[in-house]
């Protein structure tokens, strides 16, 4: 991981599956084209469904983390995640970098990314279950181990926005905290 203290403003996305991550991130892309974001590298087939990602083979993968082609990187679900090392000069630029995460690696980021902002997308348990379900690509005791994941307790500093109401609050909510995260810079 690069340590990097840009001035820029690094904004990661994160909560459980169904809280509606991908759909705010698309929104947040509309309603902002200056901001960046930036597409997960993932080992997973392009055509796996879910979010658009940059799809590698382990072996590229492995090749590319050796170079230093990647700002950070973790394991999730049996699959590698990273963000590719260009969001470097976007923060550097003083940009806003927006980025879909994982609880999980947060730490680490944070280590070498001290203008982190997490963002914690969450929804009622019944409503990530529906969401879920609608999906159609889990069985039952697929989204149960889901929702039980979905309890974590958000990391310290991280902003929780409940994704229960319209695109619009959620989305509003998700700006608000950025343009207060600026300010506070």
């Amino acid at each position: 991981m690069s340590a990097h203290r840009g001035r820029g403003l690094l904004v990661a996305i994160v909560g459980p599956s169904g809280a509606g991550k991908d759909t705010l991130i698309d929104a947040l892309a509309q309603a902002r084209p200056d901001f960046h974001f930036a597409q997960r590298i993932i080992t997973r087939a392009a055509d796996a469904g879910g979010e658009v990602h940059e799809a590698v083979s382990d072996a590229l993968f492995e090749a590319q983390l050796a170079m230093g082609r990647y700002a950070f990187h973790w394991q999730a679900h049996g699959l590698r995640y990273a963000i590719s090392a260009n969001i470097d000069q976007h923060l550097a630029a003083g940009r806003v970098v927006v980025f879909n995460g994982s609880r999980k690696a947060l730490p680490e980021i944070a280590k070498a990314y001290p203008q982190l902002l997490v963002l914690v997308i969450t929804a009622p348990a019944d409503v990530l279950a529906a969401r879920l379900a609608a999906r159609g690509r889990e069985n039952a005791s697929d989204i149960a181990a889901r929702l039980q994941r979905a309890e974590l307790t958000p990391p310290e500093g991280a902003t929780v926005i409940i994704n229960d109401g319209t695109l619009a609050a959620a989305l509003a909510q998700i700006e608000a905290s950025i343009t207060r995260a600026m300010q506070n810079a």
